[in-house]
């Protein structure tokens, strides 16, 4: 495949591919657990949630500073430092023994989080460009993808030893911090630009419609992904259909196959479409698949949709990243994929408690139906639209 070719001629992709992995631990890993932890916590459902949101709220205030300081010192320094107290924040759960310390943890973790999650995505700007830059930044969404489908099944499996025993894989990011000193790129900066600040590119000449359009497509994005995917559809599993930590991961994982199918072929997708079409696209087979999950009466129906909803993930998210690096000036990327990590926190924190919030008064399928509703109607509405 082309972007595997591409990866043997670049160990600084392997290093950035391998920080996605450990990036996207960060949820999927503990969401199949979320049932394992409330029990063994006796809490409730939304403070069980609260695992989630600790670990993404940090981001959204503390990422756009984050991505301010790497666009004037540069990648590498805030890069290796982040996956090392990612590991080390993470791992330590495993030996507390009470839950405020624990969603501290989450909460320094979930701040080390964001700064690989953006510079990940940075970097494959900085470093890569045109076809390259596309192919790549597909792979990167397949391999979190692939991430996304194997962590729920591990976190599953491991939280019916122990609700902590998923924790300890967060320590393999100390793996990943070494080779990346040495292997990882840092890319070239013009230093007549390295002081510029990001109100001249907002009161620039660039239009910035676009970039508000692409902030507030990730932010639904996200909302969904957490709020209904990872939060809602465990409970549902879990309430409705009996099924194990291990079994919800099975099916909790099951969007990430066709969202990394999706994903690889971005470049060929953006041959067809533009970039607001298939983001669009991906609105709408969100809404068929959330709809279709909350209606369905059996196992295996879920299961097809919850294929769709990752069709819908595949079409949307990595879009969103291509368009916003090849939208980006060089030397203002770091602080505009910041701002995308921020909004991206800021729809995986709200996400998980509004919709267990709201499903506490509705109900579950309730909640989904009226999800997968809103997410078709945007869809629809922005295609026609961005057609027009």
């Amino acid at each position: 495949m082309e972007w595997i070719r591409k990866l043997r001629n670049s160990p600084a992709a392997a290093v950035i591919f391998a920080c996605t992995l450990v990036a996207v631990m960060g949820v999927s890993l503990i969401s199949p657990a979320l049932p394992a932890v409330q029990e063994a916590w006796n809490i409730s459902e939304s403070q069980a949630s609260f695992l989630l949101s600790a670990f993404t709220l940090p981001g959204i205030f503390l990422t756009l500073p984050i991505g301010l300081l790497s666009d004037r010192i540069g990648r590498k320094p805030i890069l290796i430092p982040a996956l090392i107290v990612f590991g080390l924040s993470g791992g330590g759960i495993i030996v507390i023994s009470d839950f405020t310390l624990v969603l501290v943890l989450r909460a320094i973790q979930g701040t080390a989080s964001s700064a690989v999650v953006m510079l990940t995505v940075t970097l494959l700007g900085d470093l890569y460009s045109g076809e390259q830059r596309r192919v790549l930044i597909g792979a990167n969404a397949a391999i979190l993808a692939v991430g996304a489908a194997g962590y729920p099944l591990l976190g599953g499996a491991l939280a019916t030893i122990a609700w902590s025993a998923p924790f300890a894989c967060f320590l393999l990011a100390l793996l990943v911090a070494v080779p990346g000193i040495t292997l990882l790129e840092e890319p070239e900066r013009d230093e007549k630009n390295v002081n510029s600040s990001i109100r001249q590119f907002l009161t620039g000449s660039t239009p910035m419609t676009p970039f508000l359009v692409l902030y507030l497509a990730i932010f639904g994005i996200f909302v969904i992904l957490y709020g209904a995917q990872l939060t809602a559809v465990p409970f549902l599993l879990a309430n409705d259909y009996h099924l194990s930590s291990a079994g919800i991961g099975l099916l909790v994982g099951l969007p990430a196959v066709t969202m990394g199918l999706t994903a690889m072929q971005g470049d060929r997708i953006l041959q067809v479409l533009t970039s607001f079409q298939s983001i669009a696209l991906g609105f709408v087979s969100y809404g068929i698949g959330l709809a279709v999950v909350a209606l369905a009466d059996s196992i295996y129906v879920v299961a097809g949709a919850l294929l769709l909803f990752g069709l819908g993930q595949g079409l949307a998210e990595p879009i969103t990243d291509t368009a916003l690096n090849e939208r980006a000036p060089d030397e203002f990327r770091g602080s505009i994929m910041s701002i995308r990590t921020s909004v991206l926190r800021l729809g995986t924190t709200i996400g998980p408690p509004l919709s267990v919030g709201v499903a506490t008064v509705f109900g579950y399928r309730q909640t989904l139906l009226v999800s997968g509703a809103a997410a078709f109607f945007i869809g629809v509405t922005w295609f026609t639209v961005r057609r027009l």
